[in-house]
């Protein structure tokens, strides 16, 4: 298991990502009314399908830098690998 300690900035990223599968929707809706820090449990397979929700939200720049819109995305895609 994985436990993530969102900032609200990549809790708004991840809200706002598209093509959320059903649990995290669920998640999410539960972690928006505590307080922050939201920390968001995860199993492996869950972990997993979360990294692979933010690379494929993440836009880039033509110089191939990460919109800085999309940092949030970057920064919590990170957080998962880092934490494997």
């Amino acid at each position: 298991y994985m436990r993530l300690t969102l900032t609200r900035p990549m809790f708004d990223a991840l809200d706002g990502a598209s093509d959320k599968p059903d649990w995290l929707i669920e998640r999410l809706a539960r972690l928006n009314g505590s307080p922050e820090p939201y920390v968001l449990a995860l199993s492996n397979e869950e972990s997993t399908a979360l990294e692979a929700l933010c690379a494929m939200n993440i836009r880039f720049a033509p110089d191939g830098s990460v919109l800085p819109q999309h940092a949030a995305l970057d920064a919590l895609s990170t957080m998962v690998m880092e934490n494997y």
